[in-house]
């Protein structure tokens, strides 16, 4: 299902960052809408500096408080190894650097397909599935080790209904709980006009896509249970809005009034990561769904941070991920806290690829 692909396609950065920050406030009306693909005039990619030197770690605030993470200071890496791995899908300029980061800090760079990768995501027996801007998708059987053991990527044949619509293509991804379907958002490079949702089983090579009705965002989309994504949309007045949207029809059945930057779960469903204007908030999905609005306490985050790229929660819920930038402008970060006891505590601060800035990130099983 090859298409054309764009003339230029530039690093998602999704989120814009946090509210006191004056560079923040010129970009968010424009971030809101771009999210996480385009950084289009005004808010070009900030690559990272020379590495922050590690700082006393201050204790978080109870997880039970709305307004943690509002002055923390930056955790300095523990040398903790323990949890599980990240793949970071990164850019520099057009092209895509995939990284496995390890808790202990260390970057290992692995192959892609090629350069116009727009999201890799795990699923089911270890693989990993990596979609191109055009839809094309391809399967590394061996996961990251098969990758690094020089197994390689292989074609994954689709067939299925629908096309993607003149003008779009693939921004993100996100596999469900059972890791036997991959969700993507494909949207125009013009915000204004709708996109589509593409329902990819690897295991049937079978490719179904669904158009929106309304303007989808380009975070990934985030699966809420069996058959059932959410994904940020905004409607014709420019609202935004959690669409809850059923899989195998395309059909919506809610529409949450949740203002955000991004929305995410764990890779189990049952933890909710939202990004709002000055924090990142989790908590259970039952709840959101239930309440319609999002959590009320997060990890407690350093002023000066600005999510600059994707945010992620492990399987479990227990380990968060997000894509930072220290300061404004600062270098680029991956922070990563752990939920241990109720509350929310910095395990560790990576450097990222040089010159790549924001990105995907995904947690492996």
């Amino acid at each position: 299902m090859s298409r054309t692909p764009p003339n230029r396609f530039v690093a998602p950065r999704p989120a814009a960052g946090r509210a006191r920050s004056r560079h923040a406030a010129r970009c968010a009306s424009h971030l809101v809408r771009c999210l996480v693909g385009l950084a289009v005039a005004g808010c070009v990619p900030v690559a990272p500096t020379t590495p922050v030197a590690p700082t006393t770690p201050v204790a978080p605030p109870p997880a039970e408080s709305p307004t943690a993470g509002l002055s923390a200071a930056p955790p300095a890496p523990t040398g903790r190894a323990a949890g599980p791995d990240l793949l970071l899908l990164a850019f520099d300029g057009d092209a895509a650097m995939l990284s496995l980061v390890r808790l202990s800090g260390e970057v290992v760079p692995l192959p892609l397909p090629g350069p116009s990768v727009a999201a890799v995501v795990p699923v089911a027996d270890g693989r990993l599935v990596a979609l191109l801007r055009d839809g094309d998708a391809f399967v590394a059987p061996g996961g990251p080790a098969g990758l690094l053991g020089g197994s390689g990527w292989r074609a994954l044949p689709l067939t299925g209904s629908g096309a993607l619509p003149a003008g779009t293509f693939v921004w993100s991804a996100a596999s469900s709980p059972d890791g036997m379907q991959v969700a993507a958002i494909a949207r125009p490079r013009d915000a204004e006009s709708p996109g589509a949702l593409v329902i990819i089983e690897p295991d049937r090579s079978r490719l179904d896509i669904r158009p929106l009705a309304d303007r989808a965002e380009g975070v990934p989309p985030a699966w809420i249970g069996p058959g059932r994504v959410a994904i940020m949309e905004r409607d014709r007045f420019d609202r935004p809005f959690v669409a809850l949207i059923t899989a195998a029809t395309g059909r919506v059945t809610d529409r949450l009034p949740i203002r955000a930057l991004a929305f995410g779960t764990s890779g189990d469903a049952r933890s909710t990561v939202v990004v709002e204007t000055d924090r990142i908030v989790v908590g259970p999905t039952a709840s959101v769904l239930e309440t319609r609005r999002a959590p009320d306490a997060g990890p407690a985050m350093p002023a000066g941070d600005l999510v600059r790229g994707g945010v992620a929660l492990s399987a479990d819920g227990r380990f968060l991920a997000a894509a930072i930038e220290e300061g404004d402008p600062g270098p680029s970060r991956i922070a990563v806290y752990e939920n241990t006891g109720g509350a929310w505590r910095g395990v560790i601060r990576i450097e990222p690829p040089v010159s790549a800035s924001g990105g995907w990130l995904a947690w492996l099983p």
